[in-house]
């Protein structure tokens, strides 16, 4: 088990240790679920799952890109394995010609359906193993966690 030993002075410190922590623990098992029942990683499912709530006229890669933290070299590397699996179809984008376009293809949406029931299970799992109020709790602290994050940012 993890622990964090936190002292008064120290529990900022360990607060943003064990969130790092959870943060990197979280992506791997991401990935290694969502590869062995989907046989995609945690990014192309992100894709693909950001894709199928867009506009049905598509979404560009910068966006793709800006929404889930990749650079564009790795949404356009994402997105063609996405391509070849016939999940994606990526078209030049008709406002800009440096842009393309990004839509699901049905194949897609059965692959995105199918990892929003996995991830509803594993939410299920976390569920019953935190409980409800202590789930609430940490969604509270991280939310004042992040406000206070998004201040200094814009300070």
């Amino acid at each position: 088990m993890y622990t964090v030993k936190m002292s008064t002075d120290a529990s900022y410190e360990a607060l943003l240790s064990t969130l790092h922590r959870v943060d990197l623990l979280s992506r791997r098992v991401a990935d290694q679920q969502l590869n062995r029942h989907l046989g995609v990683g945690r990014a192309v499912f992100l894709i693909l799952d950001l894709v199928s709530d867009a506009d049905p006229s598509g979404i560009s890669q910068r966006a793709i890109a800006d929404h889930i933290g990749l650079t564009k070299a790795a949404v356009s590397r994402h997105v063609a394995t996405a391509q070849q699996g016939g999940w994606l179809v990526a078209k030049p984008s008709a406002a800009s010609r440096r842009e393309n376009t990004v839509t699901i293809t049905a194949a897609g949406r059965r692959l995105v359906e199918r990892g929003r029931r996995h991830r509803a299970e594993a939410a299920r799992e976390a569920m019953g193993a935190l409980g409800r109020r202590e789930m609430t709790a940490a969604t509270d602290t991280l939310g004042r966690l992040a406000g206070l994050l998004e201040q200094r940012l814009r300070a």
